[in-house]
């Protein structure tokens, strides 16, 4: 049955009919599922949310090494050595980083020692080469007194058994594949990135090599949503442009529901004659379509298909950009294990005028620009919601609240940010 009803209003839309933002966003995040973690290789891994603790089984160092370029001595050997007055010793042999033959040290005698090489049996302390001059082929002069332990990098100085390494629940840095390394792990669970199948619907699209017919255009939500699902983490799998049409709705959903970890729409949601994806996705399952309280991004959608959660947007491109940040990325975030679904955001001063209606939450595109006392939000232009170039322009989505219609210049303003 179609939505396209009349109601003989003087307002499209009466504010008791209106979800508001946060709502919304609640149940989409109660829709979804609680991840599966998998098993990777440590290069694999980077970026990944940490599903298990991973505590230390091993000491690092495993043994005393050298933290210098120098001579292993025995420390009471070279106490009185000063810069004029430099005590000798006799080098009895050179250890090298991964040496497994290690000479004694006695008193009166040095080994020669590179970074990293272990200690010998007999030295405890290593003078840098620096603080030293040659003595004939056999001997080495130190003309700087050590104390005993320094330039020896200590077993288990920076690891030990049982020592926590990440905790559950960390996103996986370069640094932290290095302790990891470090400690000899070389597989970790993680929480793999969601796999998002991308369903644009519209009869009037066509692809971006196409040329346009009579009534039609480019789509453009297509490669947006798609780049916006893999910067935000996820893996996207574009099922293609979809006629408005139950039965190539449906075989879509139906072919594409065993990859599926989330269901992004693009199309479809409003009140048209053509807006099948509410009626299609109920039938396969369960679907509510709603008027949010918020603009640009009014109509859309939320339901699930078996267990795979289903988010449907507005076709206009910028309703859909300002919908996938504000309801997609923190859904995407969360199925990733991440406590960081939300942009940063920042408190800037209003450069021009700043509206929105009665009861919405406005979404403004805005470039930001500092000077001394701060950001300052200034609108990219037209903000219509099919104007592609106020989203490519834009540094941040300035909010002005439900309970605001104008923020006025100078006033400040909570702004999302769309940079890094």
């Amino acid at each position: 049955m179609s939505r396209f009803v009349g109601h003989g209003r003087g307002e499209v839309t009466p504010i008791d009919e209106l979800t508001p933002v946060d709502e919304h966003l609640r149940e989409i995040l109660a829709l979804l599922p609680e991840p599966d973690p998998i098993e990777l290789r440590l290069p694999d891994a980077l970026g990944l949310v940490l599903a298990d603790p991973v505590t230390s089984s091993v000491s690092v160092p495993a043994f005393p090494n050298s933290g210098m370029d120098g001579y292993a001595v025995l420390a009471g050997d070279v106490e009185a050595a000063t810069v004029d007055a430099p005590v000798g010793l006799r080098v009895v042999g050179e250890i090298l980083a991964g040496s497994a033959s290690l000479p004694e040290v006695r008193a009166g005698t040095a080994v020669r020692i590179m970074t990293g090489a272990p200690v010998p049996p007999g030295a405890d302390a290593v003078v840098p080469v620096e603080t030293t001059s040659e003595d004939g082929s056999n001997g080495v002069r130190i003309h700087r007194p050590v104390h005993v332990g320094q330039h020896v990098r200590r077993p288990g100085e920076d690891l030990q058994p049982g020592q926590p390494l990440v905790a559950a629940g960390r996103r996986l840095s370069p640094a932290d594949l290095a302790l990891l390394a470090a400690a000899g792990v070389t597989r970790v669970n993680c929480v793999p990135p969601p796999r998002v199948v991308i369903l644009v619907s519209g009869d009037e699209l066509v692809p971006a090599d196409h040329e346009p017919g009579p009534g039609q255009i480019r789509d453009v939500n297509g490669p947006m949503l798609s780049a916006m699902v893999r910067a935000a983490g996820g893996v996207p799998f574009f099922a293609g442009i979809v006629r408005d049409d139950r039965k190539a709705l449906t075989y879509t959903f139906d072919t594409n529901l065993g990859h599926a970890d989330l269901f992004l729409c693009s199309g479809g949601a409003s009140a048209g004659t053509a807006d099948l994806l509410p009626d299609v996705i109920g039938r396969l399952g369960q679907c509510r379509a709603v008027k949010v309280a918020m603009k640009p991004g009014m109509p859309q959608i939320r339901g699930r298909i078996a267990d795979t959660p289903v988010i449907g947007l507005p076709g206009n491109p910028v309703s859909s950009f300002v919908s996938f940040e504000t309801f997609v990325r923190p859904a995407i975030r969360h199925l990733q294990g991440r406590r960081d679904v939300q942009r940063p955001s920042v408190i800037a001063r209003a450069g021009e005028p700043l509206t929105a209606p009665p009861a919405k939450r406005g979404y403004l595109r805005v470039t930001l620009a500092r000077d001394e006392q701060g950001w300052i939000a200034t609108p990219t232009g037209h903000q219509g919601s099919h104007v592609i170039s106020s989203i490519a322009a834009a540094d941040g989505l300035a909010v002005v609240p439900e309970d605001v219609t104008e923020i006025a210049p100078g006033e400040q303003v909570r702004v999302h940010l769309l940079v890094e």
